[in-house]
Formats: structure tokens, C-alpha cells, sequence
């Protein structure tokens, strides 16, 4: 295996005051380097990450070029292209991963498609003079690149190794209180993390490559339900269940020959790995072992079983019902708790919906279900 380091300037919601180094895997810390651009204004937030590649390995992209064999340099072409995917994968499979790690959305700024806008100036709007709020508020708008660069950037980003940093190691917060304490997103904060979060990384890099695509896809899923949270809150909501689903499936696969039906045209059961608490019958459903999944990696007391219940039946009622949450449609002028309790059981989804994923990684696969 031939190590090929990077170094990347990635993005967050949330300021990056310390440094991360998990393991040999990748390191991030806070983008300061001299000429890179800052702005107290902004909602995006440069930081460092540090990654390597097996060199010696190759994506398979022979798809892509096979109207073009017949040019001469293209096997070149077709081994620059690979590498660059493959770079390209290892970098989004960790920002997805700290993004549902963490309370904290780590991404790559990948929209250069051209936008309106008017260029703003770094000072605060308190510290404006009256001639700069003037030339400010009589800006015409004009054709801007959604693009972070700066004539530097090609020197500042060249890597042979991690770097050795004078950073302040990060700040970490017990796993049973950072899921729950405050995790919505703050650009007056900075980013922390769970004191679990080498494990989990470790543990996700230790997946054999299978079992790693099913969780990537998971991740994928979470990150979009984050990053839609605002803007589009049923499909948000949706793919935060949908994460969860998937896992629950990846996890039970094993456990379908468990199950014997009495009538294979009903499918009554006659069997199953989970049984009914109350009358003791087999139960086998998309319903029963969502919750079965939730109790064994979350957590089992009444309270959050109701909140299982209740993050169940409304994703029923919006895929089988067509119903949206409040906010996507119209605006609610009414008085009722309604509004706030659908935003709270939204939030519940995104975070249910990360622990699944770092406490399946945290507890291994295949755990024995609480009965």
C-alpha cells in the first residue's frame, strides 16, 4: 500500500477552534492560513482536513470513456480521472461521517453553478461608515462563481504528511449527554465532540466493504435530511426515518429465517425472533422491528419508546396520507402546540436517526435484541 496525503479545505455550520486527529485515518483543524478568506458574515466556515489514499488503488471508470478508446492519451486521462474519484469518496465518506458523529454539518462546498448576488463587505453592519452603507445599499447585483479560492490556495494545500499542529486538542463531551444537550446548529459556537468519537471512527473504517457502503448510504441520507431541515421539512423528516429503516433492515437481515408463517398466502406467523409483550404471539413487522431496533441501540424506557411511536406514525401519515408538516405548505396562524411539537419530533428523527448509526458502530452488528 502506497500513502497519498491530502489536504482539503472543507466547510461547516460551525467554527472550528481546536484540532481533531483520529488515529492515522485524517486530521482537521481551522483554516488560518494567511491569504485564505474570512468573513465574520458568513455561514460557511473554512476548516483544514488532512487524508490519504491507497495510491495503488484504481476506481474502475472504463464506463465513462468508452466512446473515446480510440484517443491516444486517454489511458492517462482514465488514470487521472480514477484517482481524483477515488480522492473524492474518501472525502465524502468523512464528512458525512463527522456530520452525523457530531452535532456539527462538516461538507464539501461543491456548488460552482453561477448565482445573483451583491459582493458584502467583512465589517459587521454596525461598523460601516454611512458612505460604505451607502455604496452597500445602492449595489446592483451581479453574476457571482459559488466558489471558495484565492490566488495562494495551490501552495497552501500541497501535503506529504499530517501536519504537526499547535492547535489545542478538541473538547469532549460524555456520549450520553452530546446527543441530547443542545444540538442544533450555532455559528456563535464551535465545533465539539463526543468523547466516543475515535471509537466510532475506527470502528467505521474497521467495516468490511460491504457492510461500509450500507452505512455510507445511511450517512448520505442523514446529510440530507440535515441539510433540507429548514427549507423542506417532511422529505427531511423522511430521510431521517428512511436512515434509520435502513439500518434496521441491515441489521435483521440475518433474522428472517427466524420466521415460519401458518399460511404462506397471509403470511400469519407462526414464528418469529420477536414476540408480542403483552399476549406472547410472533410479531414480524416494518413497524415492530423499527422499535425493536431503536430499543437495542438507543434506548429501551417507556419515554423514548412513545417518542419511537410517535416519529412512526407521523412518517405514516405523510407517506400513506400525504399530509406535510407545518411550515411546508402554508403557514399556521392558529394558536395551537402543534407547530412546536412536530419541530421537536423532527429534531428527535435527525438525532434518533445518528445514534442509531454511532451506537451500532460503538455496540458492533448482530447485538441480541432486548426482549
Amino acid at each position: 500500500m502506497t500513502k497519498k496525503y491530502y489536504r482539503n479545505i472543507i466547510f461547516s455550520k460551525t467554527p472550528l477552534k481546536t484540532h481533531l486527529k483520529a488515529g492515522e485515518h485524517f486530521q482537521i483543524y481551522p483554516c488560518d492560513f494567511p491569504n485564505a478568506p474570512k468573513s465574520p458574515r458568513g455561514f460557511d466556515f473554512p476548516l483544514i482536513i488532512e487524508y490519504w489514499v491507497d495510491d495503488d488503488i484504481r476506481e474502475d471508470v472504463s464506463s465513462f470513456f468508452e466512446e473515446f478508446e480510440d484517443v491516444e492519451g486517454i489511458e492517462y486521462l482514465k488514470d487521472s480521472f480514477s484517482r481524483t474519484a477515488i480522492q473524492t469518496v474518501k472525502l465524502s465518506q468523512i464528512t458525512r461521517l463527522l456530520s452525523v458523529a457530531t452535532n456539527h454539518r462538516v461538507f464539501q462546498l461543491s456548488e460552482s453553478e453561477y448565482k445573483w448576488g451583491v459582493p458584502l463587505p467583512n465589517k459587521k453592519p454596525t461598523e460601516l461608515t454611512e458612505d460604505q452603507k451607502d455604496k452597500l445599499n445602492n449595489s446592483p447585483s451581479q453574476l457571482i462563481m459559488g466558489i471558495y479560492t484565492y490566488p495562494e490556495m495551490w501552495k497552501d494545500l500541497v501535503a506529504i504528511n499530517f501536519t504537526e499542529q499547535r492547535h489545542a486538542n478538541s473538547i469532549f463531551t460524555p456520549h450520553r449527554n452530546y446527543y441530547v444537550n443542545e444540538p442544533i446548529v450555532d455559528r456563535n459556537k464551535h465545533i465539539t465532540f463526543p468523547d466516543t468519537i475515535f471509537q466510532i471512527i475506527e470502528n467505521y473504517f474497521e467495516l468490511e466493504p460491504a457492510s461500509k457502503k450500507i452505512i455510507d448510504s445511511i450517512t448520505h441520507l442523514i446529510c440530507n435530511g440535515v441539510d433540507i431541515r429548514m427549507k423542506m421539512k417532511s422529505l427531511s423528516f423522511l430521510s431521517f426515518v428512511s436512515a434509520i429503516e435502513t439500518i434496521v433492515n441491515f441489521e435483521l437481515k440475518d433474522k428472517r429465517s427466524d420466521i415460519e408463517f401458518e399460511c404462506n398466502h397471509c403470511h400469519a406467523l407462526k414464528t418469529s425472533p420477536i414476540s408480542c409483550h403483552y399476549c406472547g404471539k410472533p410479531i414480524w413487522g416494518v413497524k415492530v422491528k423499527f422499535k425493536e431496533f431503536l430499543k437495542t441501540y438507543v434506548a429501551k424506557d417507556d419515554y423514548s419508546v412513545k417518542k419511537y411511536n410517535k416519529i412512526y406514525k407521523l412518517r405514516s401519515e405523510i407517506v400513506h396520507n400525504g399530509i406535510l408538516l407545518l411550515g411546508d405548505e402554508q403557514l399556521d396562524w392558529s394558536k395551537s402546540d402543534q407547530p412546536n411539537s412536530q419541530y421537536i419530533t423532527h429534531l428527535e428523527a435527525m438525532q434518533i436517526a445518528k445514534l442509531s448509526v454511532v451506537n451500532w458502530l460503538l455496540l458492533g452488528p448482530n447485538k441480541k435484541l432486548v426482549e
